[in-house]
C-alpha cells in the first residue's frame, strides 16, 4: 500500500478515531486504527467492539492495500509533522509502516488487517436529522446521564420517537435534562432507543461539521452517517423510566433572573460549600435570590441576585455541582426557576425557549441558625 496525505486531513481523522481506539485492552488490535485504500477511496477505522467509527480521508492512492497501526503512535507522529508538507505512508515487509515527510522517515510496526473486527453495516430506510440539531440536543442533555453501572439503562441518552416531535432525555435520578426537536420518522416499531454515553460523546466529535446526519436502527444497533464518516454502536438494552411522570405539570412559584448573574454567584458561593455534600441554599422571593453556603470548618458566603420578575417565595437547597451544571447549559440571557415546596422538583428553563427543560431534585437543608 502506498498513500499520500495532507497532514491536517489525516490528523483530523486520527484525533477522532483515538477517542474509540482503547489504549488498555486484552486485544492489541483494538488499540490500532485500520487504514484501507480501495480504488480512489481511503478509509480509516477504529472500534472498541461497542462503538465503531469509519472515516473517509482525502488523499492520493498510489497502491491499494490495508494495514492496522497504533492509533496513538501514528497520531503522535502526524501531530508533530509540518503542516505544509505531504505525508507519504507505505507498507513494507512484515507489516511495517513507513511514514515519510520532508526529511524525516518514521517506521512503526503494524498488524495485519485480517485481525481487525468487521464494523456492522445497517441497510434499509434511514431517519434524517440536521447536524446542528443533533449536536445541540446532545450538548443540552448528556451531562445529566448517569455514569453508575448499577442502573445501566440510564448510561445514555433516550431518544423518544413521538409523532409530533422527538424528545431527547438524560437522567441520573437526581436531575434530568430534556430537549426536543423535529420528529424523526422511525423505521423501527420501538417507541425510542437508548444511545450509550460513550457513543454520544463520539457523535459530537465525529460529526462536528456535519450538515445532515442519517440515522438507521436495526435490532440492537444504531448507525449515524453523513456520507464521509460513519459511527455504529450497540444500543443500551432495557426500558427507560417514565421520565414525564417526575416533571411537574405546574408549579407554585417562578422567578426570572439573569443567567450569567445567578451562575457566577452559584460558582463563587459553592467555593465555601461543604465538600461532603456541596450543599448551597437559594432563598427566593419576588425581589431577589440570595445564594448562600455555610460550612463550620471553612466559613460562609452569600450573594444576592436581583430578580427580573417573580412570584412566590421558597428556601431550597441544592447540590452546587448539579445546579452549576444545569445553569451552564442554558444559552439564553435570562432563565426561569420554577418551584413549589422545598423538596419538590425544581425546573430551570431558558426564557423564550420551550424546547428545553432541566430538572433538579432539591437537598434537605439544615434549619437556619437563630
Amino acid at each position: 500500500m502506498e498513500l499520500t496525505f495532507e497532514r491536517d486531513a489525516l490528523l483530523d481523522a486520527l484525533q477522532v478515531l483515538q477517542g474509540v481506539a482503547s489504549g488498555r485492552t486484552a486485544l492489541p488490535i483494538l488499540s490500532n486504527v485500520l487504514i484501507r485504500a480501495e480504488g480512489d477511496t481511503i478509509e480509516c477505522m477504529a472500534t472498541d467492539l461497542e462503538v465503531g467509527i469509519r472515516m473517509k480521508v482525502e488523499g492520493a492512492v498510489k497502491e491499494e492495500g490495508a494495514i492496522t497501526v497504533s492509533a496513538k503512535k501514528l497520531g503522535d507522529i502526524v501531530k508533530e509533522l509540518p503542516a505544509d508538507k505531504p505525508i507519504d505512508l507505505v507498507t513494507t515487509a512484515n507489516d511495517r509502516v513507513e511514514i515519510a515527510c520532508g526529511d524525516g522517515v518514521y517506521k512503526i510496526i503494524g498488524l495485519p488487517d485480517e485481525e481487525f473486527p468487521q464494523l456492522p453495516s445497517i441497510e434499509g430506510e434511514a431517519m434524517s436529522i440536521g447536524g446542528e440539531t443533533l449536536r445541540d440536543v446532545i450538548q443540552k442533555t448528556e451531562f445529566a446521564a448517569s455514569t453508575e453501572e448499577v442502573r445501566y439503562f440510564l448510561n445514555g441518552l433516550y431518544f423518544s420517537l413521538l409523532e409530533e416531535r422527538t424528545e431527547v432525555v438524560a437522567t441520573d435520578g437526581k436531575r434530568l435534562a430534556l430537549a426536543h426537536c423535529e420528529p424523526l420518522k422511525a423505521q423501527t416499531e420501538a417507541g425510542g432507543f437508548i444511545v450509550p454515553l460513550k457513543a454520544v460523546r463520539e457523535i459530537v466529535r465525529t460529526f462536528a461539521d456535519a450538515g445532515e446526519v442519517e440515522v438507521s436502527v436495526f435490532e440492537n444497533q444504531i448507525l449515524f452517517t453523513d456520507g464521509d464518516a460513519t459511527l455504529t454502536t450497540r444500543l443500551v438494552e432495557g426500558e427507560y423510566p417514565r421520565y414525564r411522570q417526575i416533571i411537574p405539570e405546574s408549579t407554585e412559584g417562578k422567578t426570572v433572573v439573569s443567567r450569567d448573574q445567578i451562575l457566577s454567584a452559584a460558582r463563587r458561593v459553592a467555593l465555601l460549600s461543604n465538600p461532603k455534600n456541596y450543599s448551597i441554599c437559594l432563598d427566593i422571593d419576588p425581589e431577589q435570590v440570595q445564594v448562600s453556603a455555610r460550612t463550620p470548618e471553612l466559613g460562609e458566603a452569600h450573594e444576592t441576585v436581583p430578580v427580573v420578575s417573580g412570584t412566590g417565595s421558597v428556601r431550597i437547597g441544592f447540590d452546587a455541582r448539579l445546579l452549576v451544571e444545569a445553569l451552564s447549559h442554558i444559552e439564553t440571557e435570562s432563565l426561569s426557576i420554577e418551584f413549589s415546596g422545598e423538596l419538590d422538583p425544581v425546573l430551570i428553563k431558558p426564557v423564550s425557549d420551550d424546547e428545553y427543560i432541566s430538572l433538579i431534585m432539591p437537598m434537605r437543608l439544615e434549619a437556619p441558625a437563630a
